[in-house]
């Protein structure tokens, strides 16, 4: 058992955060404020850890928060080992680690390991790759579309920026879109189709929407907002 965090707003109490013995426990109050926006606060209660449910493998545990606002008071007791509060969504840690000559250091989870890897495509700098294959690795067919994809996305970029335009409310030229694109994108790879979805994100976007491609034999298939 390990030390537990008691969390109180106000004096009511919010959750008993804890972990079955090794590991970390946080709680962590942040202030955000963007131009052009209302200012907010919230409160972040998580862990890492191993827990009843998780079968003697870590987790990145969190614990459900209410909403906080200037004047709230927030306290914290830290208690003995005992009883806590189930958390409300857990993330496995990587349950395999490997450096890879190619795409440097791959994590392993549920059938798909994740790497950020650099990806030198004008206006793009940099990639979190999401390739699902077994323990082995990525297969030969999924490592020579990561080798050609920046090339390739350099040819297919004016239409892609173009599709992309249609999709955003407020920008109206491809030169906006390419000047305000952010410059990591997410790549996700299923198996061994020629079929990658890629995710883009736009600078000073208020919503924090996600743009979505699909290529399919280096083909625009699809483009799509997150709702």
């Amino acid at each position: 058992m390990s030390t537990r965090f008691e969390i109180l707003k106000n004096g009511k109490r919010v959750c008993i955060s804890g972990i079955n013995g090794d590991g970390v426990l946080s709680v962590g109050v942040t202030y955000v404020k963007h131009p052009g926006q209302d200012l907010s606060h919230d409160l972040q209660v998580g862990g890492l850890g191993v827990f009843d449910d998780s079968k003697e493998r870590q987790h990145h545990a969190d614990w459900a928060s209410p909403q906080i606002a200037t004047g709230d008071e927030i306290t914290i007791r830290i208690l003995p080992p005992g009883d806590f509060d189930e958390p409300c969504g857990m993330t496995g840690s990587p349950k395999k680690s490997i450096d890879d000559a190619e795409l440097g250091k791959l994590n392993y989870y549920v059938n798909a390991w994740d790497a950020d890897i650099p990806f030198d495509a004008c206006p793009l700098k940099s990639a979190h790759i999401h390739v699902c294959a077994d323990e082995n690795g990525p297969t030969v067919h999924q490592r020579q579309l990561l080798r050609d994809l920046p090339a390739r996305h350099m040819e297919l970029w004016p239409s892609i920026c173009a599709a992309l335009v249609k999709c955003h409310p407020e920008i109206k030229t491809s030169d906006e879109l390419s000047a305000r694109i952010v410059s990591h994108i997410g790549i996700n790879l299923h198996g061994d189709s020629t079929t990658i979805e890629l995710t883009y994100n736009v600078e000073g976007d208020p919503e924090f929407r996600g743009y979505f491609v699909t290529l399919r034999d280096w083909e625009i298939a699809e483009v799509c907002m997150a709702e």
